[in-house]
């Protein structure tokens, strides 16, 4: 491919022949690219490369190289590059970096070693790169980290080295890297910290040091281990404890934390069951304020629990099992702000939560925002919730996946009582719950999803106040087949209304209040039309809010004519409907058909409808005419051929009427033959193309060697009667009947007359006993076989 020099930006325009067989690049190839600034050859198996491959790119400041296999880089081959800024070498194959590897990169600020599998690390490796801010060793094999390995890395600011094997760091290895503000050791195998692991990162911010096994005690956490960290604000020592030990009990030492002052947030995970989870040492973090417990989490909630923790503002206790939460847990938290409770309860059955002490205990606080998701509380009581919490500057509340509630799953009407003036939002999805009274004069955004509401919401409405000012409204799965026609009056900010996923088949709720709508959502119900009546109600709310938008996503329409009224007003009002072009039509023939030819489709759909009634009259009549025309001839000139087909479809019965019409007419005949019950031992049916055989070998070898005595209808067939008169006494007369299967036989349709004749006389009039002997003539090939022959066969 031929690149114009001057080119600032190439992605991937090599390819590799095979995933096998690396991709290697000319020397000088990139030579006359000297304004190059981004190159990506990202995914192009280049291995090997040679120290001259990217001479040329004096100018280039982003190089993506990731994803191509490469296990060795030559010393010097960035010296070419002196501009770079960013280098990714995510996802390759190097085991190792040297110390010439990145010469010549003192501009470089990012570089992503990432997705490797770096087992060693020289000394002195990174001193070349002065201005090297973020350095990603994620995902790759190292044991050991010591303090050479990043020397001469002054301005590095973020180090990551999750997801190694890092079993020991050596004293001292950070002392260098003061300005390291984030480090993340997570997943790794480190097994104990001391003094002098941290020190020199004085400006440290965000430590992250989950999943390791550094045990929550003094031999593994010594005091003073976190000592150097004096700016220290984020900590993350989740899943250091060993998580199959259920009754080992973890709590992070109040010596270790003590010196953590800085610190803000904390994420941890604690096995106290009953003991004191947050000790006196916590009283040294002044400023904390956020603590996010997470994990494996196993302990009791008591009315001193955060005793030594006043400043919290967000706390978040996310899949642990809480054993006991106190009546006044969180009243020492006077600043608290935002709670998540997200548990994980291993035994339901046995200890449900007292929603209103968990509130109680909420209302002294500063509390804006209140998630409790799996909660296992007794019972669902929000009007009591309004009233704890109405000195409380709460925003939001989220009470969701309590489908196990133990007790009542409906609001009554009688106790609601208005909700706060300060809340905005309210979630109660997947609850169960199966009826809902709510006085909702200022929440702006209502959730009511995964609850069985549907049988409700078909007579009533879930709001009681007159004045709303509810923007959002999601009822989503709730089974809801049919809306009170109501539901949506009085609330006329509503901008979004949710209705998917139920089995509406119309749109028969009023609409007409809704001036601000903006999405309807209507998607994944059970609508496989609209009649006039849903048409003429959302038209009204179309020239009402010119820019609304309907999705009838997944809702499969029924496309015929009955429906052409229907799919001519989706036509025209297209640019209202969401993911339009994604609809599907299925058709009377149950096929199914996207919308993206819909124009087409209706107007061929509508012109054919249009000329349907004329063309069923037309049609008619000329087949009448037809039929009347031909009947006359037809009947007499094709008279065998319907005759057939009179007895091939109609069975028996119209098998006896023919035994019973011509019975009377040979009884004398049958009578005269010595009184033998068959007048022929078998009636030879075979194409006038193979007489030869029948006269020169069926006769002599049937007749006069074999005695036996034949039925041939070149012999014995009476003159002047109808052929399938005799073809029919034929049969009856003879014992058995010998087709001779030719080619020819199949394409006789006397022949096939006389085979279904004998199949109907088999079956009808011989109790089911077979009269029928097949002799293969000729070799046929199984698909030159008629399905009637295989009934025999």
């Amino acid at each position: 491919m031929k690149i114009h020099s001057q080119a600032s930006r190439i992605c991937g325009f090599f390819s590799s022949n095979s995933r096998d067989q690396g991709l290697s690049l000319p020397k000088n190839i990139f030579n006359h690219l000297v304004s190059l600034t981004v190159l990506d050859l990202s995914y192009n198996n280049i291995n090997p490369i040679h120290e001259y491959t990217f001479g040329g790119l004096v100018n280039l400041q982003h190089f993506i190289l990731n994803n191509n296999g490469i296990d060795k880089i030559p010393n010097d081959t960035f010296q070419y590059t002196p501009k770079l800024v960013i280098l990714d070498l995510f996802h390759n194959s190097l085991y190792s970096v040297t110390k010439g590897m990145f010469t010549g990169l003192g501009n470089l600020h990012q570089l992503n070693l990432g997705a490797n599998f770096i087992e060693n690390i020289e000394n002195n490796a990174f001193r070349s790169l002065i201005n090297l801010t973020v350095l990603n060793l994620f995902f790759n094999s190292l044991h050991l980290v010591n303090q050479q390995m990043f020397a001469g890395l002054p301005k590095l600011r973020h180090l990551n080295l999750m997801t190694n094997q890092i079993k020991e760091i050596s004293n001292h290895t950070f002392e260098n890297l003061t300005d390291l503000s984030i480090l993340d050791l997570s997943n790794n195998k480190l097994q104990s910290l001391n003094e002098k692991t941290f020190l020199g990162l004085n400006n440290l911010q965000v430590l992250r040091l989950n999943n390791n096994k550094l045990g929550y005690n003094t031999e593994q956490l010594p005091p003073g281990c976190f000592k150097p960290l004096e700016s220290l604000k984020q900590l993350s020592v989740q899943k250091n404890n060993h998580p199959r030990k259920e009754l080992y009990t973890f709590i992070l030492p109040d010596e270790t934390v003590k010196d953590l002052k800085m610190l803000e947030i904390l994420e941890l995970d604690v096995n106290a069951d009953d003991k004191r989870i947050l000790g006196i040492g916590f009283s040294s973090i002044y400023n904390l304020s956020s603590m996010i417990f997470r994990g494996f989490c196993n302990f009791s909630l008591y009315n001193d629990t955060f005793k030594f923790t006043p400043n919290l503002t967000h706390l978040s206790i996310i899949h642990c099992n809480v054993i006991f939460i106190g009546t006044r847990t969180f009243s020492l938290l006077t600043k608290l702000e935002y709670v998540q409770l997200d548990f994980f309860c291993y035994d339901l059955s046995s200890k449900p939560y007292n929603l209103i002490d968990i509130i109680l205990s909420l209302s002294k606080t500063q509390i804006e925002v209140l998630k409790m998701n799996s909660v296992f509380v007794r019972e669902m009581v929000p009007w009591k919730m309004n009233v704890l919490l109405f000195e409380t500057p709460i925003r939001e509340l989220h009470i969701t996946n309590n489908d196990h509630c133990a007790g009542t799953r409906s609001f009554p009407k009688e106790s609601s009582i208005p909700a706060l003036v300060s809340l905005q939002s309210l979630d109660l999805s997947d609850n169960w719950i199966d009826k809902i009274f709510l006085n909702l004069t200022f929440v702006t955004f209502l959730n009511l999803t995964g609850n069985s509401l549907g049988p409700f919401l078909a007579e009533n409405s879930y709001m009681l106040t007159e004045t709303s000012r509810l923007e959002y409204i999601c009822l989503s799965k709730n089974s809801i087949k049919h809306l009170f026609s109501k539901l949506f009056v009085d609330q006329p900010y509503l901008r979004i209304i949710d209705l998917s996923l139920n089995k509406l088949r119309d749109v028969s709720f009023d609409l007409s209040y809704l001036v601000n709508l903006e999405i309807l959502n209507l998607s994944s119900n059970a609508i496989r039309f609209l009649d006039d009546g849903s048409m003429k109600n959302i038209d009204i709310l179309l020239d009402k809010s010119k820019s609304i938008k309907i999705d009838f996503s997944n809702n499969r329409f029924h496309c015929d004519c009955s429906r052409v009224p229907f799919l001519n007003w989706m036509r025209i009002s297209r640019r209202h409907f969401i993911n339009f072009d994604q609809y599907k039509c299925i058709f009377n023939n149950a096929s199914s058909s996207e919308f993206n030819s819909f124009e087409e489709g209706i107007i061929v759909l509508h012109e054919n409808c249009l000329n349907y009634i004329i063309s069923i009259i037309i049609t008619c009549s000329t087949i009448f005419i037809f039929i009347a025309a031909l009947l006359i001839t037809a009947i007499h000139r094709h008279r065998q051929k319907l005759r057939f087909m009179f007895y091939t479809f109609r069975g028996r019965l119209h098998f006896l009427y023919y035994k019973t019409k011509f019975k009377n007419r040979f009884r004398s005949t049958k009578q005269s033959e010595n009184n033998l019950d068959y007048i022929y031992d078998a009636f030879v049916s075979y194409s006038d193309e193979d007489r030869a055989f029948v006269l020169k070998d069926c006769i002599q070898n049937l007749e006069e060697e074999g005695n036996l005595r034949l039925c041939l209808h070149h012999r014995d067939f009476v003159p002047g009667e109808d052929i399938t008169d005799n073809i029919i006494h034929a049969i009856e007369s003879s014992r058995k009947t010998i087709c001779i299967i030719t080619k020819s036989f199949l394409q006789s349709y006397y022949c096939m007359f006389e085979y279904n004749m004998a199949r109907m006389e088999s079956i009808h009039s011989r109790n089911g006993k077979n009269v029928l002997f097949l002799v293969f003539y000729e070799h046929l090939l199984p698909e030159e076989l008629p399905l009637v022959l295989y009934e025999v066969i």
